[in-house]
C-alpha cells in the first residue's frame, strides 16, 4: 500500500459522517466543490495544501461513487491519477458527466449540481 493510499484511508475514516449517506447530487457539489480547491492552487505551502486538495477529492470522488452504486475503496489508489480517470469513466458510463459539466458551469460557480446526472 503506498504512502498516499495510507494517507487517504486515514482520511477517509475520520471524515465527519452524516446520519445519511449524502444523495448523488449532494455528492456530486460536493466532488466539484474540492475540484475547484484543486484547480485553484495557492503558492503558499504548496505542497502541503495540494495534498490536502487531492485527498479531499478523492474523498469526495469515492462518495460519489459509493452513491451511485460503485464498489469503491480508498485501497484502489495506489495510483491515483490512475484510478480518479477509471472512476470517472465509470461515473460517466452511468451517466454522470463530469467532464461535460466542469465545461459548462461558470468557473469557481457550483451552479446546479444535478445538471451533471443523466436521468436515463
Amino acid at each position: 500500500m503506498s504512502m498516499y493510499t495510507h494517507l487517504l484511508d486515514a482520511a477517509f475514516q475520520d471524515r465527519k459522517v452524516s446520519v445519511v449517506e449524502p444523495t448523488t447530487s449532494e455528492a456530486l457539489v460536493t466532488l466539484l466543490h474540492c475540484r475547484d480547491r484543486l484547480d485553484s492552487c495557492d503558492t503558499r505551502d504548496w505542497a502541503s495544501t495540494a495534498l490536502a486538495d487531492q485527498i479531499a477529492y478523492d474523498i469526495a470522488l469515492i462518495e460519489l461513487s459509493r452513491s451511485i452504486g460503485i464498489d469503491c475503496t480508498t485501497r484502489t489508489f495506489d495510483q491515483p491519477e490512475r484510478r480518479r480517470v477509471e472512476l470517472q469513466r465509470e461515473l460517466e458510463c452511468r451517466g454522470v458527466r463530469l467532464g461535460r459539466y466542469m465545461e459548462e458551469r461558470p468557473r469557481g460557480g457550483l451552479g446546479l449540481g444535478t445538471r451533471a446526472i443523466d436521468p436515463r
